[in-house]
This record gives C-alpha cells, sequence and structure tokens, in this order.
C-alpha cells in the first residue's frame, strides 16, 4: 500500500502544487439547496475567561536532587512527528471522517488516549443565493454538525466570508472584511473565536489580513504575502525552522485524490521512513464517494501503525498554539528539599484567541519523581515517572 508509479509520483507533485487553486464550485440553479433552515448552535455552560494567570507545578523527588531543571519538548506529548489536517469549504463528510478519527488514537505519553482530531476550514455565505452556510443542511458541516466535532477535538478556520472575489454575492478583494466577517458570524452562531486561516484559492492578502486580525498562524499551497513560509519549497517541513512567532505562515500539500495514488500516501509514508523531515499540513475537499471514505480510514490505519505513537494527529491551531505558548510563556524554577517549583506566567502569551492552553514538560533530574502536583484545579495534569514527562491541559470552546 502506497506504492506510486513513475505516473503517479508526477501525479502527486501535481497535486501538491496546483490543487486548490480553482474557484470554488458555487451552487447553481440545477442543483439547489434543501430548503431546512437551521439554528445556531452554541456550547452549553458559561463563557470562560481567558487564562492570563500563573501557574505552578510541584514535583516532589524520592531524595534531594543533585540538580532539577524543566524543559518544553518540541512537540506536545513530546512526540517527534506531526500530521496537520483540515476539511476546506466546511466540506459536509467532515462527519464520515470523524467517525474514524473518534476511534483513532495516539497517547500522551503518560497513559491517556488522545483521538485523532482535524481542522474544519469554513466559509461564511453561498455565493450563488447568499445564504448562511452554517444554517441549512445538504451543503456543508452545519452549525449543529460541527458542534460535537469541537467538542471531539476539531478545530474552526477562517476561510473567508465568502470564497471568491466574484459570484453573484461577493467582497470583492477586500480581504480585512472577508476575515473579519466571517470571524463575526462564526463567534454570533458557534460562539467559537477562530485563530487560523486557509488562503481560498490563491488570494494574495489574506495572510495580511488574517495577522492584523490577531490570528496565531495560516497556510495555502502557495501563497504566502510577505511571510517567509515553513515549508520553501515543498510541505516536507521540519520544526526546527519554526522561530519564535507572533503569525506564521506554513507551506500545505493538498489532495482530492483518496485512492492509494493521492499526494497523502506518500507524505505519510515518507514522514515515517526517515528523518528528513518532522511534520505535513494537508488539506482536502472531503471524501465524497463509499471508496473515498474507506481509503481515507485506510490511510488512518496505515498512520496508526507506522506511527507507532511518536506521531501527533491535530489541526493546524492545535499545533501552533502549542509552539507559541512555550516559546512565548515566562518559566521560572526553584528548588528547596527534594521539591522543584515550576512556575508559568501566562501573562506574556500575548495572544487572544487560544483555544488550547496545553504545554508539556521534561523533567532533567538525578532523582526519581515521587508526586506531581498543580495548583490550578482547570488545568488537567498527568505525568509519567518513568519518562519524566509533564502534561497540563486546558481547552477553551465557548467565547
Amino acid at each position: 500500500m502506497g506504492k506510486v508509479s513513475a505516473f503517479g509520483l508526477f501525479a502527486i507533485c501535481s497535486i501538491l502544487v496546483f490543487s486548490c487553486n480553482n474557484k470554488v464550485p458555487i451552487v447553481s440553479e440545477k442543483a439547489p439547496v434543501k430548503e431546512e433552515i437551521l439554528l445556531p448552535s452554541i456550547p452549553e455552560g458559561a463563557v470562560i475567561p481567558a487564562f492570563n494567570g500563573k501557574i505552578e507545578i510541584k514535583v516532589v523527588f524520592a531524595d534531594n536532587p543533585t540538580s532539577a531543571s524543566a524543559s518544553f519538548p518540541k512537540l506536545k506529548y513530546n512526540k517527534s512527528k506531526a500530521i496537520l489536517m483540515e476539511f476546506d469549504d466546511a466540506a459536509l463528510t467532515v462527519t464520515n471522517a470523524y467517525q474514524k478519527l473518534s476511534n483513532a488514537f495516539y497517547t500522551d505519553g503518560c497513559g491517556n488516549k488522545k483521538n485523532y482530531s482535524l481542522g474544519l476550514a469554513v466559509n461564511g455565505k453561498n455565493q450563488y443565493n447568499n445564504k448562511e452556510i452554517g444554517l441549512y443542511t445538504d451543503f456543508a458541516a452545519t452549525y449543529t454538525q460541527r458542534l460535537p466535532l469541537i467538542q471531539k477535538g476539531m478545530d474552526i478556520m477562517n476561510h473567508s466570508y465568502y470564497h471568491n472575489e466574484d459570484g453573484n454575492f461577493n467582497n470583492g478583494s477586500d480581504r480585512v472584511k472577508n476575515v473579519r466577517d466571517l470571524d463575526e458570524m462564526i463567534l454570533l452562531n458557534e460562539r467559537y473565536k477562530m485563530n487560523t486561516l486557509v488562503v481560498p484559492s490563491n488570494y494574495v492578502g489574506f495572510h495580511k489580513a488574517a495577522s492584523a486580525y490577531g490570528y496565531i498562524g495560516g497556510s495555502s499551497q502557495g501563497t504566502f504575502d510577505d511571510f517567509v513560509q515553513i515549508g520553501k519549497y515543498n510541505p516536507k517541513n521540519k520544526l526546527s525552522d519554526i522561530k519564535p512567532f507572533n503569525y506564521l505562515a506554513i507551506r500545505r500539500a493538498f489532495s482530492d485524490d483518496w485512492s492509494n495514488n493521492g499526494a497523502q500516501w506518500e507524505l505519510a509514508n515518507s514522514l515515517f521512513t526517515g528523518n528528513t523531515f518532522d511534520f505535513f499540513e494537508i488539506g482536502t475537499h472531503g471524501i465524497k464517494d463509499p471508496k473515498a471514505v474507506q481509503n481515507f480510514n485506510q490511510w488512518i490505519d496505515n498512520i496508526v501503525l507506522k506511527a507507532k505513537d511518536v506521531a501527533i494527529f491535530c489541526s493546524l491551531r492545535e499545533f501552533l498554539e502549542y509552539q507559541y505558548i512555550k516559546d512565548h510563556v515566562t518559566k521560572k524554577e526553584t528548588i528547596a528539599g527534594k521539591t522543584l517549583t515550576i512556575s508559568l506566567d501566562y501573562a506574556t502569551v500575548l495572544n487572544k484567541n487560544i483555544s488550547w492552553y496545553d504545554l508539556s514538560l521534561l523533567v532533567n533530574s538525578d532523582k526519581a519523581i515521587s508526586s506531581v502536583s498543580i495548583n490550578n484545579a482547570d488545568f488537567a495534569l498527568a505525568f509519567n515517572k518513568t519518562s519524566k514527562l509533564i502534561n497540563i491541559n486546558k481547552r477553551k470552546i465557548k467565547w
């Protein structure tokens, strides 16, 4: 599985470079949308304020250590590889994908399972009839369909209020309006605040607009405005290329070919057969028939098998927010007797849209760990005495 011919390799390269540069199809009078209007879908419970305070983690050793310190691993849960994925255009088949993703797991390195997850890049309104995409059925994933997937780890990404510059309804080349209006729509109807962008087609200016609006990053197959993207020539990316950032642009791959010749197969197989690259991001318009669903499921099974729990499979946002927080949080350490106290001050994490406040820490000490505690019950805590890995987790899904 995953073998390709020379022609197949050419097809893969074509998919990596040229896909998703075509304009999204606009629903025509020959393909009417079913007239079932739904309501906004908002998570239950109160809005939890953004966290900008301090956390103290206390690590108690079996005996007084000669020295003790803690560092942030390059990836959450101390993984060495990552696959980032999104379904574009609020693809309805993301619901089919999550039937598989909800039952595909990696661990957090401390004995807890984490299901695979991804992002859903959405638009605001249909350009043919100006209907709000999240409110009617049989066209794209509705607000109602999105909520349970968000609760399973999915992120909502900004893909522009209108996908194209033309059509019956459009915002022309006003990138700021497209980013802002969609952000406000999702906040109103899902009470969800976006933090990442997928450039629609190959339009310039969207990265600049998203950065100015306070987002943390975005992706495209080949359009990056003035940002120096991760992935200079192709989407096989190195973690070492990521330096501290406020906004990060990433080159992604793209494939709608859900067969064994699809670009996703070559990328996943290459990721786990060497150390030439550490992660890739890939987009798709969805899995639109039973054969595509079957191939998607086989692809996920292949990743689980080959990853051997060294990889995280998640959205661009979850990936970037860990990278951003570990580089911006203020960490201080003190040792007193058997106890190492790690102070994490989130006041220096300036991005206002954080959803995943997660951090991982690796303790370096000559003594065994007896216990670990945290002074904030809003954060889940897990640790591994053998590897000396500590994870803290907190996610905000309602604004």
